[in-house]
C-alpha cells in the first residue's frame, strides 16, 4: 500500500478533475501527483511537452527514461516505460542491455552517449565535459537541454513513487502510455546511427 493516499476524485479541483478523467488510463502516479493540485495541471502539461514538443528523437528519450528508472532503482517507472520505448522504436534487447549498456554491441554511439550522459547526470548532477562534447557532435543545444529536463523529469517522477511507495497497477507493462500519439516519423538524415 502506498505511503500516502491518492487522490480521491471527490476531493480533486475541476481541473485536476478533467484532467485525470480525460485520460484513456489513470496511472496510480498521477493519482499521487495530483495531491498537488496547484502543480498538477502544470506538471501534466511539461509531462506532455515532452513527449509531443520535443525535437530530439523519441528513442533516445526513452533511453534516458529507462536508464534513470535503472539508475533511480524505480520498477515502476520502468515498467510504465518499457511499452512506450517499444512504440518509439527501441528494440527488445536494446531495452533488456539498458541495465548493462556499457558492453551491449545494439546501441549506436548517440545512443550510448546518451545512457552515458544519463548516467552522469543520475550519479554527480554534472555530466562530465568529455561526455557533454561528445554529444554536442550528434545533438543540438536545444535537444541537449531538452535531453537534461527528462532526465531531471523523470528523476523526480522516480523520487515520488519510491518515496511514496506507488503500486504498480494490474495493467502495469501491458498498456503503452504512448498509444493515443503517433509514432514520430523517423528523420531521414540518420544522426542516430552517429
Amino acid at each position: 500500500m502506498a505511503l500516502l493516499p491518492y487522490l480521491d476524485s471527490k476531493d480533486a479541483s475541476p481541473e485536476v478533475q478533467k484532467l485525470l478523467t480525460g485520460r484513456p488510463v489513470v496511472l496510480n502516479v498521477q493519482r499521487m501527483t495530483a495531491n498537488a493540485q496547484k502543480i498538477f495541471v502544470q506538471r501534466s502539461r511539461l509531462s506532455n511537452a515532452l513527449f509531443t514538443q520535443t525535437t530530439i528523437d523519441p528513442r533516445l528519450r526513452e533511453l534516458a527514461i529507462l536508464r534513470t528508472a535503472k539508475d533511480c532503482h524505480s520498477v515502476y517507472e520502468w515498467t510504465q516505460h518499457v511499452p512506450a520505448a517499444r512504440h518509439v522504436g527501441l528494440t527488445d534487447q536494446q531495452i533488456s542491455e539498458t541495465n548493462n549498456w556499457q558492453n551491449a554491441p545494439c546501441f549506436s554511439e548517440i545512443e550510448r552517449l546518451v545512457l552515458k550522459f544519463t548516467d552522469e547526470v543520475n550519479e554527480s548532477v554534472k555530466a562530465s565535459r568529455e561526455t557533454l562534447e561528445a554529444l554536442k557532435r550528434h545533438l543540438s543545444p536545444g535537444e541537449i537541454i531538452e535531453l537534461l529536463i527528462i532526465i531531471g523529469h523523470w528523476r523526480q517522477t522516480a523520487s515520488i513513487l519510491e518515496t511514496t511507495e506507488v503500486e504498480l497497477e494490474e495493467f502495469a507493462g501491458k498498456v503503452d502510455i504512448l498509444a493515443n500519439m503517433p509514432p514520430r516519423p523517423q528523420p531521414t538524415h540518420s544522426k542516430l546511427d552517429g
